[in-house]
């Protein structure tokens, strides 16, 4: 059990440390604080990973979702090894991809939702990266799937 924690944060960590260089030399912000790892336990139905923004934020949020898997498990898209999901605010959003050098038109709810992709797809390659730079198996990410507020039918991920 000890191993299993300790791998998680591992990669918690290496997860941060992805989005903290993102943040600071792409687009040139600088954390208030380091990053808290809080484990929370899955919200799940029919074997699903429930995904909601009403309990993490009062405005309009973009969602999006990653899957890893290992070799051709990717094909049949049913058994990921891993998966990242983040949440933007709409507002942060556009300022945000302002200072990555992406243009974005607030007002189309689907540029938005493509946008928030975007900072995934960067997220989830650059964890990837990482993971393989310390000899973890090199992992193929499926393409973003992004949502509004909430992900209704649930997201695939590993149950164990």
């Amino acid at each position: 059990m000890q191993n299993e924690i300790t791998e998680l944060n591992l990669q918690a960590r290496i997860a941060a440390e992805v989005l903290k260089r993102i943040l600071e030399r792409r687009a040139g912000l600088k954390l208030s604080s380091n990053p808290k790892f809080i484990s929370r336990p899955i919200v799940e139905f029919m074997r699903r990973m429930r995904i909601t923004s009403f309990e993490k934020f009062d405005t309009t949020t973009a969602i999006s979702v990653i899957n890893f898997f290992v070799g051709k498990s990717i094909e049949n898209r049913e058994s990921p090894i891993g998966t990242i999901v983040i949440y933007v605010e709409f507002d942060y959003l556009v300022m945000l991809l302002q200072k990555l050098g992406y243009p974005i038109e607030e007002n189309d709810d689907s540029e938005m939702l493509d946008a928030c992709g975007t900072l995934c797809n960067l997220i989830a390659g650059n964890f990837k990266s990482g993971l393989c730079q310390l000899g973890y198996v090199n992992l193929e990410m499926s393409h973003f799937m992004s949502f509004r507020n909430e992900i209704f039918e649930g997201v695939l991920y590993p149950a164990d």
